[in-house]
């Protein structure tokens, strides 16, 4: 009989490994910034852009960042990403990579064989630029995804592009992103191919009379069809911590009506951000609705 362990852990490689077909792995959370506020863009975030929106990453300084990520069971993602202006442009590049755990492996009799492992490895570079005025970005990203499952193995092509418009009378951005643009190099699998394009729109706004960033993030699919809206925040503590929360729709689905505790905190995410001179220091929590934690910790060293 399969503990709850074994549960959550076959749930979870079925969901994320198996749905590769559609390339979701285009869309996990490698950092505690996207843990915290449920995978939402924003010009006032720069970690991640580069996948979210690369335009945002005009606005980074040099900074180089790590980060781990803990999902349930033995999942875990990581980041290690560098970003540099250079005269009008800034530049970034990122290694992603997430590993779904050691599993047991069986032949057609059922007879135990060797274990295998799972896991996928995206590398991309990305290079943003103000046009016309200091009010518009434009960012484009580009890179490799590679997978494994035991011996098996696929690769894309992929590319995110973006636009940021700051509107400083009302301090205040709209971010559209084109992200996901794939081409299938490699498959290990006769799915049929699925086409990951997202169409996102954000909008981010500094309020006047509180120490709150807003932020209202939408995806769609290329017929229009409405996948999820974010709602985040970033509250400013002090000059140097910042605490972070979010949801999103889905916290519909991820309701039980079992649990009040559960149900309330369900598809929802948590964590702060502690700057110095030369580090910057990010925890995350998000929380699934019928159990199940998500622990995110990041460094920043400032170069």
């Amino acid at each position: 009989i399969m503990n709850r362990y074994a549960i959550i852990h076959l749930y979870l490689f079925i969901f994320f490994r198996l749905n590769a077909a559609g390339h979701e792995a285009l869309n996990y959370w490698y950092h505690p910034h996207s843990v915290s506020i449920v995978g939402a863009s924003s010009s006032f975030i720069i970690a991640e852009s580069d996948r979210l929106n690369p335009a945002f990453i005009f606005n980074s300084e040099k900074l180089m960042n790590i980060s781990f990520v803990q999902y349930p069971s033995e999942i875990t993602s990581q980041l290690a990403q560098v970003f540099y202006p250079y005269k009008k442009y800034v530049l970034a590049a990122t290694i992603r990579h997430i590993s779904y755990g050691i599993f047991k492996g069986y032949n057609e009799k059922g007879t135990p064989t060797s274990n295998y492992s799972a896991a996928d490895t995206w590398v991309s570079c990305s290079v943003a630029k103000s046009f016309y005025s200091e009010n518009i970005q434009l960012g484009a990203s580009a890179g490799y995804l590679y997978s494994n499952i035991d011996d098996l193995s696929s690769m894309l092509l992929i590319g995110t592009t973006g636009l940021s418009l700051n509107i400083d009378r009302y301090n205040m951005n709209v971010g559209i992103a084109l992200r996901n643009l794939a081409i299938e190099m490699k498959s290990y699998s006769s799915n049929k191919y699925y086409n990951p394009i997202l169409i996102n729109v954000s909008t981010s706004k500094k309020l006047a009379y509180l120490p709150l960033i807003m932020i209202i993030d939408s995806d769609f699919d290329t017929k229009s069809k409405l996948k999820n809206i974010r709602l985040s925040g970033i509250v400013t503590l002090t000059k140097d911590i910042n605490f972070k929360l979010g949801t999103s729709i889905n916290r519909v689905n991820q309701s039980a009506n079992i649990d009040f505790f559960k149900d309330l905190f369900a598809d929802t995410g948590f964590g702060f951000s502690i700057s110095t001179k030369q580090y910057i220091v990010d925890l995350g929590t998000y929380f699934y609705g019928m159990g199940g934690i998500i622990f995110a910790m990041g460094i920043g060293l400032k170069i």
